[in-house]
């Protein structure tokens, strides 16, 4: 009596998940024919554009392939795991779209001559010095620290990104960039006294 794999297309999502995770594409892939249609269409609804569905169907899989090994079938089954997953994408991508706008709005609203209004000598100085105080207050962090902030405010990247990218829980990204930031308030204002 012999035991066979079953073939990609007779497996069950938890088996495709469990052979993604040991790096078996075609079950990888098998994963994203049964999965990506209703996925796509769950982030086409929450996004309202289709572009922007597609980017998150992306990123999302690509989460999937390199963490399916993270999957437990004891919590969750394989397709609402994943919904969770794209879900979560998703929301970044909206709150992304939220700075942006307001980014985009704060900008319009500046004068168009603001950048022909002159500055004093003493304004500019006071300028480089604040600009001077901040970066030395960034190298003083620890380094956990120091990275996250730069991957969240010069970088850009979500907590949720930044988790994935370190591959640490996106609790301690939150934890790491609450306190970065009232270090650096404490550095900034030591330096400024």
């Amino acid at each position: 009596m012999s035991t066979r794999t079953p073939t990609v297309q007779d497996a069950t999502d938890e088996d495709l998940l469990v052979r993604a995770a040991g790096g078996d594409q075609s079950a990888f892939s098998a994963l994203y024919d049964r999965f990506s249609p209703p996925l796509f269409a769950l982030m086409r609804q929450m996004l309202g554009d289709e572009t922007e569905a597609e980017d998150v169907l992306q990123e999302g899989f690509v989460y999937v392939w390199k963490h399916a090994s993270q999957f437990d079938a004891a919590r969750a089954k394989p397709f609402t795991w994943a919904v969770m997953i794209f879900r979560h994408k998703a929301i970044d991508r909206i709150r992304a779209r939220g700075r942006r706008a307001r980014m985009e709005e704060a900008a319009a609203e500046m004068p168009e001559n603001l950048a022909a209004a002159p500055v004093s000598a003493d304004e500019a100085a006071d300028a480089v010095d604040r600009v001077a105080i901040v970066r030395e207050a960034v190298r003083g962090l620890p380094g956990e620290q120091r990275r996250m902030i730069e991957l969240s405010f010069l970088k850009g990247l979500t907590h949720h990104d930044i988790a994935s990218t370190l591959a640490v829980p996106l609790g301690t990204v939150k934890t790491n960039i609450r306190r970065g930031l009232l270090k650096l308030r404490d550095l900034v204002k030591g330096g400024t006294q």
